[in-house]
C-alpha cells in the first residue's frame, strides 16, 4: 500500500496544541529515550520507580471507543531524581526517561541505528492535572520527516526489540516502506540479549477449549494456507486472523517460529504470513479512503466466490489492538485500526451473526488480559493438543492435551516458542537523514544517559522482573525467565531458564 502523505495532520499538530496544553519543566533533566517493543512495558514502571526518586508519570492523550479522551500507552515518560546505587550516575541527578511503543520493535531497531527523528511524546503539550500529553515528530516513511524545519521528533538514545536487530529484514520484518539496515548500519549497534520472553497462540472464546491446535494447522491459519475452520476441527466458519503490523517484534517471532523467515529464503523454506491483502476479497466494501476519519471498511460477515465464509486478516499497531480486535470478534462489535503505513480500518465485526472465531499470537506479558472488558474474550492455548492454559494461575482446564504454555516448560525447554528480548545503543558516531550530528554512547558527553541505559539493561534481565523475586511488582513475571547466561541457578535456579538461543533467533533452543 501507499504511504500516506500526512503533511496537513503534521501542520495541525505542530500549530494547533490542546486548550489546555502547558510545558513540563524540564530545564536541567537528563532526558533519556527508550523506543520499540511493548514487551518491557509490564515492568516499566516497576523499573522505573526502582531507579527513580518522586516520579511522575505522562502519557499521550488517547480515545477510547466512545471518543472519551483517556491516557494512552503508545508514549510514556517518567520524570524524577536517580536513586542511589545506579554505578555511574550521581544521587538525586534529575532524570527524565521516556519510552516509545508505538509500532513496536522495529522502532527500536532501524530508527535507532540511523539515529532518526520518530514521533515523539510532547511534553510541552500536556494537561498537568491529566499528566496527557500530545505527540510532535514525523516517523520515517511519513511526507516531511527529512524536512528539519518541520520534524521536532526525537531521536531515541537506545532501542528494545522482541528479538536482535538482524531479524529486521524485508520485505516482512521492516515497516513504513523503510528499507531493512545495511551490515554497516548493523554494526554501529551494542546489543545485549535481555530475558526470555514467551510467546502464546491465542483464540477467541468462540474457539471450543477441545479444538486441537497443532503448530502446522495454526501456522497455516497465520499463512491463509487454511482459511476455514472446517480443516481444524469441522465447523463451517472463516478463519480470522489479528495479527500485529510488518515490523513487530510479536510479528517477526511469528514468522520465524511459523514461517522460517528470515533465517531461510523463500526457495530454501521459508513462508509468507497472510496481510490484510490476502483477505477474502469480497470482504472490502470499498468504502472510506483509508483516513482516520474516513477508514477503509471490511466486513467479515461476507462470502467468498464459492459462498463459503470468508478469510480475514487484520494487522495492528500494537499488542493493545491484537487484544481489542479478538474482543470485537467475539463479542461481534465494529473495530477501528491504524494498520501499516498509517492505513485506517474499520471492521464490522457487527454484521457477523456469530462470535468470530479468531486467531492471533501474543507475548505472554498480555495474560491477565483475557477477561477484561475492553480487551478480553480470548485464551492461551496449548500447542499440539487442546486446552486452555490461564498464565496467571499456571493451570491448563480439564482434559487438555499437548504443551501448555507455562513458566516450567520454559525453564525445562519444553516450550520453545520464546525469544530473547534485546536491547541495543549505538557504539559510534552517527550523522541522520536530516543533518543531525549525533555522538557514540561511548561519547564523554552521554556518560550519565550510558550509566543509566546499562542499569536499566541489567535490571531488566534480573530475577526481580523475571520472578517477581524481592518485592510485589505490576509486572507479569510469567512471561519471562533470566538467562542462563545472566542468572544464577545456585541461588536462584526457579527463575533461570536452563535453556536458550544464545542471542540468535535462527538458532534452535539448547541447553547451557
Amino acid at each position: 500500500m501507499k504511504i500516506k502523505a500526512l503533511v496537513a495532520g503534521c501542520a495541525l499538530a505542530f500549530a494547533g496544541m490542546s486548550a489546555h496544553a502547558a510545558s513540563v519543566n524540564l530545564t536541567g533533566y537528563t532526558k533519556i529515550y527508550l523506543s520499540g517493543a511493548t514487551a518491557p512495558d509490564s515492568f516499566l514502571a516497576d523499573l522505573a520507580n526502582q531507579m527513580l526518586d518522586g516520579v511522575v508519570e505522562y502519557r499521550n492523550r488517547a480515545t477510547n471507543s466512545s471518543g472519551v479522551e483517556i491516557s494512552g500507552t503508545d508514549y510514556r515518560a517518567f520524570v524524577g531524581t536517580a536513586k542511589s546505587g545506579i554505578p555511574g550516575v550521581t544521587a538525586g541527578t534529575p532524570i527524565v526517561f521516556f519510552k516509545r511503543s508505538k509500532g513496536g520493535s522495529v522502532w527500536g531497531v532501524d530508527p535507532v541505528a540511523r539515529a532518526q527523528r520518530i514521533e515523539s511524546l510532547n511534553m510541552d503539550d500536556c494537561d498537568l492535572t491529566t499528566r496527557r500529553c500530545g505527540v510532535k515528530g514525523i516517523d520515517p516513511g511519513v511526507a516531511g520527516h527529512e524536512d528539519p524545519s518541520l520534524n521536532n521528533g526525537e531521536i531515541s538514545d537506545f532501542g528494545v526489540s522482541d528479538v536482535e536487530p538482524r531479524m529486521f529484514r524485508e520485505p516482512f520484518n521492516t515497516e513504513n516502506g523503510q528499507p531493512e539496515l545495511t551490515d554497516a548500519e548493523r554494526a554501529v549497534f551494542e546489543n545485549f540479549a535481555v530475558n526470555a520472553l514467551m510467546f502464546g497462540q491465542v483464540a477467541t472464546n468462540a474457539v471450543p477449549a477441545t479444538t486441537v491446535l497443532s503448530r502446522t494447522t495454526y501456522g497455516s491459519m497465520l499463512q491463509g494456507l487454511i482459511r476455514n475452520w472446517e480443516q481444524v476441527d469441522g465447523t463451517d466458519a472463516g478463519v480470522i486472523v489479528c495479527r500485529r503490523v510488518n515490523g513487530s517484534g510479536t510479528q517477526t517471532s511469528y514468522n520465524a517460529f511459523y514461517g522460517s523467515f528470515p533465517c531461510t529464503s523463500a526457495a530454501g523454506g521459508a513462508i509468507a504470513p497472510a496481510g490484510v491483502a490476502d483477505s477474502t476479497p469480497e470482504v472490502f466494501t470499498g468504502n472510506g479512503d483509508g483516513s482516520e476519519a474516513d477508514p477503509f471498511e471490511i466486513d467479515p460477515s461476507a462470502l467468498d466466490g464459492n459462498g463459503k465464509p470468508a478469510y480475514v486478516v487484520i494487522e495492528n499497531s500494537g499488542s493493545g489492538d491484537v487484544r481489542k480486535c479478538l474482543f470485537a470478534a467475539q463479542n461481534r462489535q465494529s473495530y477501528k485500526v491504524r494498520g501499516s503505513n498509517d492505513v485506517w480500518y474499520r471492521v464490522l465485526f457487527n454484521n457477523m451473526a456469530n462470535p468470530g472465531r479468531a486467531i492471533g499470537v501474543l507475548s505472554l506479558d498480555s495474560y491477565g488480559r483475557e477477561t477484561s472488558s475492553t480487551e478480553g474474550g480470548w485464551t492461551f492455548r496449548h500447542m499440539d493438543g487442546a486446552g486452555v492454559f490461564t498464565p496467571s494461575n499456571q493451570t491448563s482446564s480439564a482434559g487438555a492435551t499437548g504443551i501448555a504454555p507455562s513458566k516450567q516448560n520454559l525453564l525445562d525447554g519444553k516450550w520453545d516458542f520464546a525469544f530473547e528480548l534485546s536491547m541495543q545503543y549505538r557504539n559510534a558516531a552517527v550523522t541522520n537523514d536530516v543533518g543531525d550530528s549525533i555522538p557514540s554512547m561511548n561519547d564523554p558527553v552521554n556518560a550519565t544517559k550510558k550509566a543509566f541505559i546499562s542499569e536499566f539493561i541489567k535490571r531488566a534481565g534480573s530475577t526481580t522482573y523475571t520472578g517477581n523475586d524481592g518485592g510485589t511488582f505490576t509486572s507479569v513475571p510469567n512471561a519471562y525467565a533470566t538467562l542462563p547466561t545472566i542468572g544464577d541457578y545456585t541461588t536462584k535456579p526457579a527463575f533461570v531458564t536452563k535453556f536458550s538461543r544464545g542471542g540468535n533467533s535462527c538458532s534452535p533452543m539448547r541447553r547451557f
